[in-house]
């Protein structure tokens, strides 16, 4: 029997075209086991017909490849399944994002096992996939133009991810009507696959919503989740697909899963993400194996690393550059990376061989802030060189610090500025205060009006020569005025009280909670009735923000970077203002504002023109 296997499998390599590494499916047999005769059945079944020829070639890609892939099990996971199952108006799409996420709590997970597809898939299942593959590919018009490749990478695929393994090809119901008339009406232009992959990128969003409850409140999902049931409704419904990810964004904190509509004839790649921030790399989410470091060294290598299914695709939506440096020393590791500051620490997200002193990293994104790093023995992060900028135009500048250099600095932030925040303070200019005798206020006086644009912090008006009076207000210049906070102050500095009034009362009870990060929208006016006549002194107001400005109260401490040491305190202080100011830090480095009170939104700059750029 051995020996017919192996005559089926010359056979294979020369009707299949597979002739690069035959040896390479004969290792993954031997690997699955007593799954082997499984997966030779698979192969037997293909092998028979030439007409199968491509289906063969298809068969021994998924075979090959399928080191690595897995679902997890336990009874951890079957509570949790038959929850799910028994949860009224929960699509099967939706099911299957949601069937995955214990897996990314590590309390949940230590009480799964890992399930390796190679020595548990059964060959009938595995020719089904293959089958119902094919005939999507021969049955959709808009797949007509679509070569092998993109349909092996993208369509073939019996899995997303490690999700539990079922018939998911035949649940194309809820999706069928709309299929349908896709098939009749649809031809094969580029276009219209796009706006195909719209309308379902849609439809399975809005399928998603209901389950957000308190059936789940042990869970939650995100951007990675979703991606998944976005691409499973894509396949389903014969829409080459995948999901491409930045592993940490470079410009502030967090990562981004999206999934991506995937056609050959134009370079559709875009994410409104990546429109929005700054990423160093982009990758993609693959069934077949990529090139990782070899992890039979003893040397430490991050888990990142060695996660065989991530594409690098960052020169499909970034422009690029190589990086070439020379390193002050040679490193003792065989590996180098490239790590971006994300969620307040360094991320390596590219790695390379090191040659010597030198390394050099592909396909990375440019206005970014990196550091070389290695790693020792015990798993500690290692700069290899100073942090530098690698700038639009693909230079490089070193971010080191001048010798017997000092400045002074004033800051006023911790983060970077969002887009959006101008909009949040432009809604106040030409607001006013208001005091009145009369709780309509239809006799008023006006007793301050914001003239300027305040910034992401607390402003405050004074009150002079004004009678003490009951009521008080504040009439905003625009509808959707945002407000997060409102302080009556008297001559005492004490912070007065009332009763909100109004018409926008329903939504006043924010400005009053002493939490700079709630806010609240104001069509017409706001006012209080302190119940008797005040004399206000200030009036305080915050707009919406972020919270990432300086606060009085709050404790500060500034770092800078010298290599090799790493972070470097350049001193504390205790905010008495909005601003802080720090002397004689040295000059032409990094640097890093921590706000050691409160807070998790810190982010890297540089000091230019006698201010702070984000990076």
């Amino acid at each position: 029997m051995r020996k017919q296997f192996l005559f089926l499998l010359i056979l294979v390599y020369l009707f299949s075209g597979c002739r690069k590494n035959p040896v390479l499916l004969e290792e993954v047999l031997a690997y699955s086991g007593a799954n082997r005769p499984e997966l030779e059945k698979v192969i037997a079944h293909y092998a028979r017909n030439p007409e199968d020829s491509l289906k063969l070639r298809a068969a021994v890609f998924l075979i090959e490849n399928m080191p690595g892939h897995y679902a997890m099990e336990g009874q951890v996971l079957e509570d949790y399944w038959a929850k799910l199952d028994t949860t009224p108006g929960v699509h099967y799409h939706v099911k299957k994002m949601m069937q995955t996420v214990p897996y990314h709590y590590p309390n949940y997970r230590k009480r799964m096992q890992v399930c390796e597809d190679v020595k548990s898939i059964r060959a009938d299942y595995l020719i089904s996939r293959i089958d119902q593959a094919f005939a999507q590919w021969k049955d959709r018009p808009w797949l007509k133009e679509i070569d092998y490749e993109t349909f092996r990478d993208y369509l073939l695929p019996y899995r997303v991810e490690n999700e539990p393994l079922d018939y998911w090809r035949d649940s194309v119901g809820i999706f069928r009507k709309r299929l349908d008339e896709c098939l009749e009406w649809y031809d094969n232009s580029w276009w219209n696959m796009q706006k195909l992959a719209g309308f379902f990128f849609s439809f399975n969003n809005n399928l998603a919503r209901p389950v957000i409850d308190s059936a789940f409140r042990d869970y939650s999902y995100d951007c990675v989740t979703t991606s998944m049931t976005e691409l499973f409704a894509m396949r389903i419904i014969g829409i080459p697909a995948a999901i491409d990810f930045t592993p940490g964004f470079a410009n502030h904190n967090g990562r981004h899963y999206w999934m991506m509509p995937i056609d050959n004839r134009i370079n559709n790649a875009d994410c409104i993400q990546l429109k929005l921030n700054t990423a160093a790399k982009v990758y993609r989410r693959t069934f077949a194996h990529q090139a990782i470091p070899d992890y039979t060294s003893k040397e430490y290598i991050p888990p990142f690393f060695l996660e065989p299914f991530n594409k690098d695709v960052t020169d499909l939506y970034l422009q690029t550059s190589e990086v070439d440096l020379e390193l002050p020393k040679r490193p003792s590791g065989r590996y180098a990376y490239l790590a971006i500051f994300n969620d307040l620490k360094w991320l390596p997200v590219a790695w390379t061989t090191v040659r010597g002193k030198r390394v050099v990293f592909q396909n990375m994104g440019k206005q970014v802030v990196y550091l070389p790093v290695g790693y020792s023995q015990e798993e500690e992060m290692l700069p290899l060189a100073p942090p530098f900028v690698l700038y639009q135009d693909g230079s490089v500048h070193d971010l080191e610090i001048i010798k017997d250099s000092v400045q002074t600095m004033t800051l006023k932030r911790k983060y970077t500025s969002r887009s959006q925040s101008d909009s949040w303070t432009n809604g106040l200019l030409g607001a006013r205060f208001e005091c009145s005798d009369t709780i309509d206020f239809t006799t008023s006086d006006t007793v301050g009006i914001i003239e300027q644009q305040p910034g992401n912090h607390y402003s405050h008006i004074k009150i002079k020569n004004t009678m003490p009076e009951r009521y008080w207000r504040f009439v905003p210049s625009i509808r959707n005025c945002q407000l997060a906070e409102l302080v009556f102050r008297d001559a005492e500095g004490r912070v007065l009280t009332g009763r909100l009034i109004g018409p926008d009362v329903v939504r006043g009870e924010k400005l009053f909670d002493n939490d700079p990060l709630t806010y609240t929208y104001i069509d017409q006016w706001i006012g209080i009735d302190f119940g008797v006549p005040q004399a206000v002194s200030e009036i305080f107001y915050l707009p919406r923000n972020d919270a990432n400005g300086i606060f009085p109260g709050d404790r500060y401490e500034l770092f800078y970077y010298r290599f090799p040491e790493g972070w470097i305190s350049a001193g504390k202080q205790t905010a008495s203002d909005h601003t802080l100011v720090f002397h004689r830090v040295p000059a032409g480095t990094l640097y890093w504002l921590r706000n050691k009170t409160t807070g998790i939104e810190e982010r890297i700059f540089t000091w230019e023109g006698g201010e702070a750029r984000f990076w």
